[in-house]
């Protein structure tokens, strides 16, 4: 079990903290080559050493942001350049919001829904066909909120619906996990 991941590439966002951290670190443990990426360098780097002293291999950091595209474009150009292959893909980037329908404004709906949806589409359309010719799989990470409902949690059921429903009917069931 140790190896299981041993000569896999899986690229992982939001990789600076909570899930997507221990993601990392355990996927470390378990032999992978990993690529990560989040906002926060500080973070980001603190994972790094973890996953190193963990697992031996050192990542590759990326510090980017899901929503800009150039950012989403680079972090999957140089996971493949750097490792030649991708493997794996760990969507797991996503913020939350407070609020209500009442209190909430249309730049907090597209700052939720570009991160937590927009950025998704956009890493597996560019990763795809890499794992294509690796016969690899996409993991999407969402939130509980996406099921039970928060009245304060800003839109999070609906992004996270979209989530499932969008995995389930347009990504090829061979890269499902």
């Amino acid at each position: 079990m140790a190896a299981a991941f041993a000569g896999k590439v899986v690229l992982i966002t939001g990789a600076s903290s909570g899930i997507g951290a221990a993601t990392a670190v355990h996927l470390a443990r378990l032999g992978a080559s990993l690529s990560l990426t989040g906002r926060n360098l500080d973070n980001l780097n603190r994972v790094g050493q973890q996953c190193e002293q963990t697992g031996s291999l050192k990542p590759l950091l990326l510090k980017g942001d899901v929503t800009n595209e150039s950012d989403t474009k680079q972090i999957v150009e140089s996971t493949v350049a750097h490792f030649g292959r991708l493997d794996v893909l760990v969507n797991n980037a996503g913020i939350l919001e407070m609020g209500t329908i009442e209190t909430t404004s249309l730049e907090q709906y597209d700052r939720v829904f570009n991160t937590n949806v927009r950025s998704i589409y956009q890493l597996t359309q560019l990763a795809v066909p890499h794992l294509v010719k690796s016969q690899g799989n996409i993991v999407n990470v969402s939130s509980v909120n996406g099921i039970r409902s928060v009245r304060l949690i800003l839109i999070l059921i609906e992004l996270n619906k979209i989530l499932s429903v969008w995995s389930r009917q347009q990504i090829s069931p061979q890269f499902i996990c």
